[in-house]
């Protein structure tokens, strides 16, 4: 049962074993590694900006959020979290990149987003009895993250958030229309017809 949760612990560890080794060890310097919206030198900052924090405080407020949102998606297959991790970390980040303000943009809230996203839309694209159930719940229990998708404080990264929102809403669409394509039935190839074509004659002079 535990190893079906693994993808997730190990994310959130990696998150908390990244904020010891930033904030306790190297006094924040990879924070410089986060996402600079539109410097080329920045890009690598896509995948490490989620597994850095700037503060306890950060990293505290992400964790359950992160681990329960998360969970919900390995419950359903640890393949389809790893598809939605690493794609909503990639177009979240890529988002980010393109719209965000000149800042450092760090921390897991952008994938919290992705995820919430990607969980709250299903039902918009998947209309089962068990999407619709799970798409609720999540709305009921996070839809408070949706005050995140304005912008609030100079010190919240509301770009982020929203680009994280956006890219899993596009995972959602994309994985409905992939379940879509498996599901039907493959075409029976087209009934071969008794009459053979004559031979066109030749021309004669």
């Amino acid at each position: 049962m535990l190893k079906r949760f693994a993808p997730i612990l190990l994310l959130v560890a990696l998150c908390w074993l990244m904020f010891v080794l930033n904030n306790l060890i190297l006094a924040g310097h990879l924070t410089q590694f986060g996402i600079r919206p539109r410097h080329l030198s920045s890009l690598p900052g896509i995948f490490w900006s989620p597994f850095l924090h700037v503060s306890f405080h950060h990293l505290a407020a992400n964790t359950l959020p992160l681990l329960i949102l998360g969970a919900i998606i390995c419950a359903r297959s640890r393949k389809e979290f790893i598809l939605v991790t690493v794609t909503g970390v990639l177009l979240g980040g890529g988002f980010t990149w393109l719209i965000g303000r000149s800042a450092y943009h760090v921390g897991a809230s952008g994938l919290i987003f992705c995820f919430f996203g990607y969980l709250a839309s299903l039902a918009l694209f998947n209309r089962k009895t068990g999407t619709l159930l799970l798409s609720l719940l999540c709305i009921i229990g996070y839809g408070g993250l949706l005050r995140g998708l304005v912008p609030t404080s100079a010190a919240v990264s509301w770009e982020g958030h929203l680009a994280g929102f956006m890219a899993g809403i596009i995972l959602a669409w994309l994985s409905s229309e992939l379940s879509h394509s498996l599901a039907k039935p493959a075409q029976p190839p087209p009934a071969k017809s008794d009459q053979q074509s004559l031979e066109a004659p030749q021309s004669v002079r």
